[in-house]
């Protein structure tokens, strides 16, 4: 895998070439280029190919295994587990947290905790709905946004994230999409999840590193974390090889690894918390008032045609939007869901 990545190999169902946002009031405009900015993934199918292309390296799976502790050793890592009620142990040279959010096992090994994340809730909706939707105001996902992403011919997600209620926030919004003729259905099953907004304090120590949620390789302005997560997981394979090929697996060897992912993404995450702290404090007013900004401001259009812009490397736009607007037009610019 290269920053070249493509998840266009990985049964994307929809291509999309920007979204249209909603203010509180229900104000619209869209965002929108003529080449596509995001794939939007068949996730069943991208793990699933995933998974098979680890399999055909070598990669086996122990599926309804849990990791429930690990142990450092000088010579190993060892990862107790439990399967269908029996408990076992794993040994080997190195252990990769790829964990996701809430697992524990970073804390544990002394990563230190994520101190800021948010809840989401999603859920597949039927609708006629064909391009992205993004949708802000504090009675729908207050500091934050909700989404409906068609996926497929006929189906979307419809989502949020939010501090807290998460479950009852998106309840209503569902009912508001049916209400609208948006979705078919207003009470589908709501799946839901913690996705951190900053990595721990190390992201990798004595024989064991983390990637992806587990190291906090997210965007902190749309909770997106797997483009990040695969840029990272490259540079986690090539300090791995390096340690396991000097058999050097030690704290020093694999603090490349923290130092190359931060060198990359540092900075993109440091502007991306700024932008998430300012959006947060936006009243539904000052959110209407940034509407009126973008849609008559000319600029837009220039900015959405720079050469520089991308949805994946939300620092670029973030920065060009401030000097085209001001701080407060500038956040509404970046908010597209997690994909």
């Amino acid at each position: 895998m290269r920053r070249g990545f493509s998840c266009r190999q990985y049964g994307s169902g929809q291509r999309s070439q920007g979204a249209r946002f909603f203010s509180p009031s229900g104000a619209s405009f869209a965002l929108q280029k003529d080449s596509a900015q995001a794939y939007i993934l068949d996730r069943q199918s991208f793990d699933q190919a995933m998974a098979g292309n680890a399999r055909k390296l070598g990669a086996e799976y122990f599926l309804s295994t849990k990791a429930k502790g690990i142990a450092i050793t000088r010579d190993s890592a060892q990862v107790e587990v439990e399967s269908q009620g029996r408990t076992g142990q794993f040994e080997s040279k190195v252990v990769v947290l790829a964990c996701g959010f809430h697992s524990g096992l970073p804390e544990k090994l002394g990563f230190g905790r994520v101190d800021s994340f948010v809840m989401g809730a999603q859920a597949e909706v039927k609708t006629s709905v064909k391009e992205v939707e993004v949708y802000l105001g504090s009675r729908i996902a207050p500091g934050f946004f909700a989404w409906l992403v068609p996926t497929h011919p006929g189906q979307a997600l419809a989502g949020l994230l939010a501090r807290r209620d998460t479950g009852a926030h998106l309840e209503a919004f569902l009912r508001q999409l049916a209400d609208q003729g948006k979705i078919s259905a207003p009470h589908p099953p709501i799946r839901f999840g913690g996705i951190p907004l900053k990595p721990p304090h190390y992201t990798s120590g004595n024989r064991a590193i983390a990637v992806g949620d587990a190291a906090g390789h997210v965007k902190p302005t749309t909770g997106g974390g797997i483009y990040y997560g695969l840029l990272c997981a490259e540079i986690a394979v090539d300090v791995l090889d390096r340690a396991m090929a000097g058999n050097d697996c030690s704290a020093r060897a694999l603090s490349e690894y923290e130092r190359r992912w931060k060198k990359l993404l540092a900075r993109e995450l440091r502007i991306g918390r700024w932008a998430r702290q300012a959006f947060e404090r936006l009243s539904d007013r000052q959110l209407e008032r940034m509407f009126r900004i973008v849609q008559d401001n000319k600029a837009t259009e220039s900015l959405l045609n720079a050469t520089d812009f991308s949805f994946d490397w939300h620092s670029r736009l973030i920065l060009r939007a401030l000097w085209r607007f001001g701080p407060k037009a500038a956040v509404s610019l970046i908010w597209l869901p997690r994909v």
